[in-house]
């Protein structure tokens, strides 16, 4: 479908940078099929290192052809192989996302096909992956799909935009890769369905809806009713307000925490325009819009992400440039409590058209590394991150160290601790999984409930970090 919206657009915008933060492109793949579209990452083998997934939308003047949809296996360095395709009949691939599915071997593949009306998922085999599994045979025009247990019985469920059918829907996982389809998130709207992204936007500890809306150009929330409901039962009230609307041509549309609050927000982009912008949303209340890019920096972005890539402990915002002027990745350096930078990091330049972005920590040094593919190139690239190279053992602050590293159950903090530390453990794809406070009377970490894995200790307010491996 962006394929179809993109057909007519003329870009003619002009972009300039400023500083430089220390990224190296390395190529993946050079021969991916017919622009590139979507690209996720995942521990797809289960090997504990970040793999990825790319899929193609070969436009072709409204005449799906082949598409592809291929893996990359990681050795842990960054070094990425080439795997055997995971599919080669799926088209116009527009969703693409990655989740353990029946809780075997690795990440599992899930896809939605615009031009066959299909969701469908790929179950790892740690080596591969299986045959192509059809979820939903008649979602007319699907856009996104997005992953997470919505109902809370351990298992993930998938939500997927039918643009053509005017539905949000949800499917509710049995662990096993059964799924069964669930009432509408919401219907009976002619709007257009397409971005979607799953969080725990009121902070009630279930996942609510975001929807972005192509015929309409307008995001809304949809709260999910599950801790409300007190029965265990799932059901959706709209937010009384609309977060966005007038959106020349909105192109994505995501939840994430901007102003390093702790709290959600909500994160648009217009390609037109050439807006991405934050929202500050309060439930059932106002709005209030934040550009962070505009179309002097990137006239048309492609698609934007939220993650720390300085590591200091604060969410950055990448943008991506998806038109043929600005051919660009920039991020915008955050803050705590407050709106990003206004000035643009220049990452790269390059002529690829990028639609899609991902972050992981490819080469295993505890900072995050970028990846995308490229729509006009064909190809697939990943950017290391040179901000910040640490070993296991390394002593970064006042000497200290931790032990034992590999841990089952507890990690102790050896060294001079002369003052209080608040410390945050995430995993290996950025996502923060616990916190806790360190000195000369605490300094013990309990780990015992994490899953088996690589981590990352990040110290708050120190440009500082250790990596351990829970057992």
């Amino acid at each position: 479908m962006k394929k179809t919206l993109l057909s007519f657009l003329t870009m003619v915008l002009v972009c300039c940078f400023a500083f430089a933060q220390s990224f190296t492109e390395k190529n993946i793949d050079t021969m991916i099929g017919d622009e590139g579209s979507d690209i996720a990452s995942g521990d797809l083998d289960g090997d504990g290192d970040i793999d990825l997934v790319v899929s193609t939308y070969f436009f072709n003047g409204n005449m799906p052809t082949q598409d592809y949809i291929k893996w990359y296996k990681n050795d842990g360095n960054g070094n990425f192989s080439v795997e055997t395709d995971v599919s080669s009949t799926i088209t116009w691939v527009e969703g693409l996302a990655t989740a353990n599915i029946d809780g075997l071997f690795g990440d599992d593949i899930i896809a939605t096909s615009v031009s066959q009306n299909k969701l469908v998922y790929f179950l790892s085999n740690g080596s591969g992956f299986g045959p192509e599994v059809v979820v939903d045979p008649s979602i007319t025009g699907p856009g996104e799909v997005a992953t997470g247990d919505i109902n809370q019985d351990g298992h993930i469920d998938l939500v997927a935009a039918s643009f053509s059918n005017n539905r949000t829907q949800w499917y509710s996982g049995d662990g096993a890769g059964g799924f069964t389809s669930e009432t509408d998130i919401e219907n009976g709207t002619t709007d257009g369905p397409y971005y979607i992204d799953l969080a725990d936007f009121d902070g009630d500890t279930d996942l609510d809806v975001l929807v972005g809306f192509v015929n309409s150009q307008s995001i809304e929330i949809y709260y999910n009713q599950f801790i409300e409901s007190g029965s265990t039962s799932v059901s959706w009230i709209k937010d009384t307000v609309t977060v966005d609307s007038g959106n020349s041509f909105l192109f994505g549309a995501i939840f994430a925490d901007v102003n390093n609050d702790g709290a959600m927000d909500v994160v648009k982009v217009d390609f037109t325009s050439g807006n991405v912008a934050w929202f500050n949303k309060v439930k059932n209340g106002t709005s209030t819009s934040n550009v962070i890019n505009n179309s002097s920096i990137i006239g048309n972005p492609g698609s934007v992400l939220v993650a720390d890539i300085d590591n200091d402990t604060f969410n950055d915002v990448i943008v991506t440039d998806g038109g043929v002027v600005d051919d660009a990745i920039v991020w915008f350096k955050g803050a705590d409590n407050d709106n990003p930078s206004s000035t643009a990091t220049f990452i790269t330049n390059n002529n690829h058209i990028l639609y899609d972005i991902t972050a992981a920590d490819f080469d295993d040094d505890t900072d995050l590394d970028l990846a995308t593919v490229g729509n006009a190139s064909d190809t697939v690239q990943w950017y290391e991150n040179d901000f910040i190279t640490l070993s296991v053992n390394e002593v970064i602050i006042d000497q200290l160290s931790i032990y034992p590293n590999p841990t089952k159950d507890i990690l102790n903090f050896k060294g001079e601790l002369s003052e209080t530390m608040t410390i945050s453990v995430y995993d290996n794809m950025g996502k923060e999984i616990l916190t806790s406070i360190i000195d000369s009377n605490h300094n013990t970490l309990d780990v015992s409930k994490l899953s088996s894995g690589m981590y990352i200790i990040k110290f708050e307010g120190y440009d500082a970090n250790f990596k351990f491996m829970k057992l």
